[in-house]
């Protein structure tokens, strides 16, 4: 019994000193202040990566980071169907990220893809386009701040 009560507290005490952390831990530990210097391309997506941006900045830090970026949306046909009429459709977002921080600078691409079906309706396939090109930039607005978070 002796033996079974000295286990339990060596393995509690075991695990109570594991190092562990969760990879995104860091996501929202950005400790700079991020300044958006230019962004061209889609206004849409430019928009809603700048409000995250923004939203993660801290703004009484001495730690800068200039942040430009370029992105190209592009809605492509995917499929036909046998009388050539499209059924499913592409959605591609290319994002060039250009870094700034101190001396050192960084350029790098995100890239997003996503395929949808044609539907009926043309104005619930608009705000479907819509939702998608919501969903595509905050994903790269994700992507960017765990980079972000990850460099020191």
């Amino acid at each position: 019994m002796l033996k079974k009560i000295f286990f339990v507290i060596f393995l509690l005490n075991l695990l109570n000193h594991c190092d562990y952390k969760p990879i995104y831990s860091n996501q929202n530990k950005i400790n700079h202040k991020i300044i958006i210097t230019s962004f061209t391309g889609d206004k849409d997506i430019n928009d809603i990566i700048f409000k995250n941006l923004k939203k993660n900045s801290k703004e009484k830090s001495k730690e800068i980071i200039n942040i430009s970026f370029d992105t190209k949306y592009t809605k492509s046909v995917l499929a036909k169907d046998a009388a050539g009429t499209i059924t499913d459709y592409q959605t591609n977002v290319i994002t060039l990220f250009t870094i700034i921080k101190g001396n050192n600078s960084e350029n790098f691409s995100v890239n997003e893809k996503f395929n949808f079906q044609k539907m009926t309706d043309k104005y619930e396939e608009k705000n479907y386009e819509q939702n998608i090109k919501k969903n595509l930039a905050n994903s790269i607005a994700q992507k960017i701040i765990l980079r972000l978070a990850s460099t020191k």
